[in-house]
């Protein structure tokens, strides 16, 4: 029997099961680059001077040894007035601890702080991972600012959503308005492709063309094929944010539902320690959302979601293992289960003990094609 370990917040978990109920795994194909090349490659491209914030737009596995590469150019160059901030609300305490040990301190920065902080400096140095996001396409640097500092924007690209299905992995309107809006800002951008094994490769420079260049780069490498199952088991393990809220997590399912038979059966796992969000999704649950009005509404924070699950909870049987309220659960629409052990038996409990089941261990990085 395999052992196959899934992401459940920050932590993983073992789905034990045996051979014969495995359909395929699928995990993006990386390869691993190493100190000495990534060293090269931002000493090579990236300028440090006084007066530099580094801007990291979401936090992920393996954020140090590019942190301690900039540290050390500006130490290099007696460079004092450089600053390290986070667009995260909070980073895990090995995390935290491993910065700490290499004299790293990282500040947090509110969304409604991001625009005037990047005014007082003369330098800016964006870092970012791209991975697949359901409603741009693609997320990296410039989506994450739009969606937390762009809320006129945000309106626009919620009319291109709505009543539409999950669009992971296109070159969208709302993608293109990001870059738009983004390439106003002078800044450098330090384009990650990673998993939780290592980084991949790094793209560098103005923001839209590196941007460009490692969404190529990506799309090239994380795209595996399958042929539709009747279920999957799909988690998340490589961003640090995506199992904090459920509001994170849904992402996961979104990026990959299409590989699923109708009818057929969707185990998410999310941990979801921070609750559903403090967006439109804790709106719903305590009744405090209109549906009938989704249309007139202006953006809020995951109203995305409501409107994929009115279109897409009908069609698949979508379970949660998490540690939310049974009762969050069902006003969303979908349904709890305790343990993966519960998800597998109900697998093969509906679908009989010879069934095979899509494994998707990093949906984030991961987009399935058929």
């Amino acid at each position: 029997m395999p052992e196959i370990w899934l992401g459940y917040g920050d932590t993983e978990i073992i789905l034990d099961i045996k051979y014969e109920n495995i359909s395929q795994v699928l995990r993006p194909s990386m390869n691993k680059l190493d100190l000495i090349t990534l060293e090269n490659e931002i000493k090579s491209k990236i300028v440090i001077q006084e007066s530099t914030l580094i801007l990291i737009t979401s936090p992920f596995f393996f954020i140090l040894p590019i942190l301690s590469v900039l540290q050390n150019m500006s130490k290099e160059l007696n460079i004092e007035k450089i600053e390290y901030c986070i667009l995260s609300k909070s980073l895990p305490q090995r995390v935290k601890q491993q910065l700490s040990e290499n004299s790293i301190t990282i500040g947090r920065l509110a969304s409604e702080d991001v625009l005037e902080k990047i005014k007082k400096f003369d330098n800016i140095i964006l870092i970012d991972r791209i991975e697949y996001d359901p409603v741009f396409g693609y997320a990296g640097s410039p989506v994450r600012l739009l969606r937390e500092c762009y809320p006129d924007e945000m309106n626009q690209v919620y009319t291109f959503i709505f009543n539409s299905l999950p669009q992971p992995g296109t070159y969208n309107e709302p993608l293109k308005l990001a870059i738009e809006v983004m390439s106003k800002m002078s800044c450098q951008s330090i384009n990650v492709i990673s998993n939780n094994e290592g980084i991949d490769s790094l793209f560098i420079g103005d923001l839209s063309y590196s941007f460009n260049e490692a969404i190529q780069r990506f799309k090239s490498i994380t795209q595996p094929s399958a042929v539709p199952s009747k279920s999957a088991f799909i988690s998340g393990n490589t961003n640090y944010s995506y199992q904090t809220t459920l509001g994170n997590s849904l992402n996961l399912l979104w990026n990959n539902y299409h590989v699923i038979s109708d009818n057929g059966i969707i185990i998410l796992l999310s941990e979801s320690r921070g609750g559903v969000g403090n967006g439109t999704l804790l709106k719903l649950i305590e009744n405090r959302l209109d549906l009938a009005g989704l249309n007139k509404y202006q953006y809020s924070k995951d109203l995305e979601h409501i409107n994929f699950l009115k279109m897409l909870r009908e069609k698949y049987e979508i379970y949660l293992i998490s540690s939310l309220p049974r009762i969050y659960t069902d006003k969303l629409g979908l349904k709890s289960l305790q343990r993966i052990k519960d998800g597998l038996d109900l697998v093969i409990e509906k679908n009989g003990k010879y069934s095979k089941s899509i494994i998707i261990p990093n949906s984030e990085i991961t987009l399935v094609s058929s």
